[in-house]
């Protein structure tokens, strides 16, 4: 686990601790500890990405993934792992729409990210 040696006074443990009960927070079925994030800008750097997470409980890593459609433009396609699902479902309630920058019109999707083994056992 991340050990932030600079906590956020606004999301700490004792923050985390009083909203896991929340029923808003609880993870579902779908529930995983790794967000897919929809929305970070093309010239967005991890540092970047990571400082919108990194305040909360259970934060481990952010993968940005270049890629480039037929066409030859270039996306982001961004994952965030936590350490379990309750932590990850709460940082998505948390940041649904976060507006990375002042131009930002939409403001961040977060989804769970797909989870292979999951979908196997459900076509079986």
């Amino acid at each position: 686990m991340f050990n932030n040696p600079y906590p956020n006074p606004m999301f700490n443990n004792q923050y985390f601790e009083l909203i896991r009960d929340n029923q808003q927070f609880q993870p579902q079925k779908e529930s995983t500890h790794s967000l897919y994030v929809d929305g970070i800008p093309n010239d967005a750097q991890e540092r970047e990405v990571a400082h919108i997470f990194r305040p909360y409980p259970g934060f481990q890593r952010v993968r940005l993934i270049k890629k480039q459609t037929q066409k030859g433009r270039e996306y982001l396609l961004c994952f965030v792992d936590f350490d379990d699902a309750l932590q990850a479902t709460i940082v998505m309630q948390t940041l649904q729409g976060y507006r990375f920058d002042k131009n930002d019109k939409t403001g961040l999707k977060i989804y769970f990210a797909n989870n292979p083994k999951q979908e196997k056992q459900n076509k079986k």
